[in-house]
């Protein structure tokens, strides 16, 4: 099978605040400002990581990189629009080709689905229905190094120094800010995750044959 990986990098939205869930202090607090403080502290915490979340987030950039071909970068301004290009460019995944990422299954995937349930982005017909990746179609390699133990975690920059290759050039935490201030580099490092993944999908034995598409740092 030939790689088709993807890399989705997401943001916080600006009314993000309006969403946020119900913050209670613990019952046990009995002191108002130590509620209070509590309930502060909480909120920051939630917008902090809005990227993380896909009801106070949205998607901003998604890479893909495809067998013997140059990375693709898929973004608009218009996330329903950006959205609806996604999902039609990974229809045209072929017969041979199996979608990969890093923790696809936990977060690229399902940010990218709910995303799409709260814009009325329809999903396409071969997208199951019942959170049920399918084998053929999906390789998560965080999955695969964790070997059926769901509390088994690891980053992709520690997974890629264990298997001997480079680490990580950046933070995806400071993604959105690079973004800003600096598209070239953005994308330039989202490249360097896309070949990353690639390397692991060939160090950890996935393709039969070992991809055409060399690993390289990102200029």
């Amino acid at each position: 099978m030939k790689p088709f990986i993807i890399d989705i990098e997401t943001t916080g939205r600006q009314d993000a605040d309006a969403f946020l869930p119900t913050i209670a202090a613990p019952a046990n607090y009995k002191d108002e400002t130590k509620r209070n403080n509590y309930v502060k502290e909480r909120r920051e915490q939630l917008l902090d990581s809005a990227a993380l979340d896909a009801a106070l987030g949205c998607v901003l950039c998604v890479g893909i990189l495809r067998n013997g071909a140059a990375p693709q970068f898929l973004h608009d301004q218009n996330e329903r629009q950006l959205l609806h290009q996604v999902w039609l460019t990974l229809n045209t995944r072929e017969a041979s080709e199996r979608f990969v990422t890093f923790n696809g299954h936990r977060f690229d995937f399902p940010f990218l689905v709910r995303r799409s349930f709260a814009l009325g982005v329809p999903l396409p017909e071969w997208f199951p229905r019942d959170g049920r990746f399918l084998r053929h179609l999906f390789c998560d390699l965080a999955d695969l190094w964790a070997c059926g133990d769901r509390s088994e975690l690891i980053s992709l920059d520690r997974l890629a120094r264990l298997c001997g290759l480079p680490g990580k050039a950046g933070n995806g935490a400071d993604f959105a800010k690079l973004w800003e201030q600096n598209r070239k580099a953005a994308l330039a490092y989202l490249e360097q995750d896309l070949r990353l993944t690639l390397a692991l999908w060939n160090h950890l034995g996935c393709a039969a044959k070992p991809s055409t598409i060399e690993y390289a740092h990102a200029e």
